[in-house]
């Protein structure tokens, strides 16, 4: 039997790159050779350790960011050919549970097996495999995952023409949230505690960027908004100061998105009566659709999204660790495992 190469997680901080069999297609399934990864902070948590939603069971193969070209496809698929370059949403949706049926299949509620990326080939249903151009790279189109994740926020905000959004956290997922709200007609001010991730917030068309080590957050913001506050403001860090900062520069009718898990798990003290008096949206945005990733596809091929400025660090699969370090200590921005 033919074997492939895959990073297989034995325990925290214990990963190692072996053989496994090579996976068999049948039905609807495609076999996807894996071109590029990313490395998402959920695979991070994972390899420390750090207890979060999901209970590990080892060993395991990470990596949930894929793009890569078709190896092989079952008898049913007919819509995909061998050698089609595409990426894949490697969440495996039952479609049948409430969350599904209502659209809101980002909360599936019975997801099917998970194939990681991390390999040389991984496998999916036809349904959540996209094809994409020939201009748009691999490490590229990895990419669509985390920017679909930032389209289910985007649309929980809902931000209407010439609001004021504020960012809190100018990393890979803060500067997509960016380059979407800019696709709607809205003032973006970002803000982050690094210069260098400010410098590229300013480059991808940020109105406004503040680092609050160096100047006062609520009095800039307070004079770019007349004194009123944002409309609206996405958490885009896993952060319990953040999110308590998000909640004490609210103002009247502000909503406020928390897209950054926070683990190990937390509590934060929050005053009820300011949501009461100024009628403050506080919500969550997790995962995403399969409409959504498909969406995210078609911004990536038509450049309306550009990721490449985002993408800063590239390893070999044999480099796996490596990567992973430079992401636990917050080198550049996205990190990407090439195959």
């Amino acid at each position: 039997m033919t074997n492939l190469r895959a990073a297989l997680l034995y325990g925290p901080n214990d990963i190692k790159i072996e053989d496994i069999p090579k996976y068999e297609v049948e039905g609807d399934e495609v076999l996807i050779r894996v071109k590029a990864c990313g490395v998402c902070p959920a695979d991070i948590r994972l390899y420390l350790g750090v207890k979060s939603a999901w209970t590990p069971h080892y060993p395991m193969i990470l990596g949930h960011e894929v793009a890569g070209v078709v190896e092989d496809v079952g008898e049913n698929v007919n819509n995909i050919c061998v050698g089609d370059r595409v990426a894949v949403d490697m969440m495996i949706r039952c479609g049948k549970c409430h969350y599904c049926l209502i659209g809101k299949d980002n909360l599936c509620e019975n997801r099917g097996p998970f194939y990681g990326g991390f390999a040389e080939y991984t496998k999916a249903p036809k349904r959540n495999v996209f094809k994409i151009p020939s201009d748009l790279t691999f490490q590229e189109a990895s990419l669509a995952e985390p920017l679909a994740c930032c389209i289910n926020s985007i649309e929980k905000l809902n931000p209407q023409y010439g609001e004021n959004i504020l960012i809190i956290g100018a990393g890979p997922m803060g500067l997509l949230h960016l380059q979407l709200l800019k696709l709607k007609g809205v003032s973006v001010i970002v803000s982050d505690l690094i210069d260098e991730r400010l410098k590229i917030a300013r480059k991808l068309r940020a109105d406004e960027i503040v680092n609050p080590l160096k100047e006062d957050i609520e009095k800039k913001i307070g004079k770019l908004t007349n004194g009123r506050g944002v409309d609206g403001i996405i958490v885009a860090v896993g952060s319990e100061k953040a999110i308590v900062q998000s909640i004490n520069l609210a103002g009247k009718l502000t909503r406020i998105i928390f897209f950054g898990a926070v683990w190990p798990k937390t509590e934060i003290p929050l005053d009820p009566n300011l949501l009461h008096y100024k009628e403050i949206i506080l919500t969550g945005a997790h995962g995403r659709t399969l409409k959504q990733f498909y969406q995210a596809v078609n911004l990536l091929s038509t450049k309306k999204i550009i990721v490449k400025p985002i993408i800063t660090h590239t390893y070999p699969l044999e480099r796996i660790r490596e990567a992973f370090e430079t992401v636990v200590k917050k080198i550049g921005l996205k990190t990407i495992i090439t195959i």
